[in-house]
């Protein structure tokens, strides 16, 4: 097994790989610093899935080894505009997904876990 330290200043590992797959910790919208980054659905959704590429590629993995997503949304009324977000991400085909509802860090709207092929 082999982690990935987080370079944000909270105590968890930005990734665990073990037997082949890649773990990512729930990313939510936040700048290199750490700090919650408000905005539109897009824009949470955007800066998440920038995030989460920079974890994969520091990873050797990438967004094509994503195999499963799991999706926190603040209301389902953002669910359409997240979808709308989310699906320029995999122009090849959709990874496996749960999306649930509840109150989030921060009080942001989104947040994302990964799991991926190494």
């Amino acid at each position: 097994m082999k982690k990935y330290p987080s370079s944000l200043p909270f105590p968890f590992s930005q990734a665990v790989e073990a037997n082949g797959f890649l773990f990512l910790s729930g990313q939510v919208s936040m700048n290199d610093r750490g700090e919650p980054v408000q905005g539109t659905i897009a824009e949470q959704t955007q800066l998440i899935f920038e995030n989460i590429a920079k974890t994969l590629q520091s990873c050797g993995s990438s967004f094509d080894k994503i195999i499963r997503i799991t999706v926190w949304l603040s209301d389902m009324t953002h669910f359409s505009t997240f979808n709308s977000a989310y699906g320029r991400y995999f122009p090849n085909g959709f990874p496996a997904r749960t999306t649930v509802v509840s109150r989030l860090a921060f009080d942001l709207d989104v947040e994302m876990e990964v799991q991926a092929l190494a």
